[in-house]
């Protein structure tokens, strides 16, 4: 299974806690959803949006079931993981699963478009720290 992250799972800092596989990883882009912050905390959530939208991140190639499993636990009860069509690299179009945020937790969602540069300056350090014991 391939997998695709676009919040804090783009980090090797936070993969390598919780995958025991090693991975290729390439950029990519999912299309028909949007990602913003989540309130009062420094990661992100998809969610299905107009066409036109996108989310840029990473795809991880060939997950094993065992990691699968880990980042499902990881992830909890807010998402559901569902395979979607990725945009690699510019052009190539693979099947992935994706974390998207369930419906009847979209009261969680913050009005503002979750940025990768500021989760690296500000976010990471305290992200890292909260989550040690996975």
């Amino acid at each position: 299974m391939h997998l695709f992250t676009y919040g804090s799972l783009m980090f090797e800092q936070v993969w390598s806690r919780l995958a025991q596989g090693h991975y290729v990883r390439r950029p990519a882009r999912l299309h028909g959803f949007a990602r913003r912050n989540v309130r009062h905390d420094v990661y992100p959530v998809v969610f299905r949006s107009q066409d036109s939208d996108w989310v840029d991140g990473m795809i991880y190639l060939d997950i094993t079931k065992e990691d699968i499993n880990r980042l499902d636990h990881f992830e909890g009860q807010f998402y559901d993981r569902r395979e979607h069509m990725i945009i690699v690299e510019g052009s190539e179009r693979i099947t992935a699963a994706v974390y998207v945020l369930k419906d009847h937790y979209d009261h969680i969602i913050s009005g503002d478009e979750w940025d990768p540069a500021r989760f690296t300056r500000e976010g990471l350090a305290v992200f890292l720290g909260q989550y040690q014991g996975f």
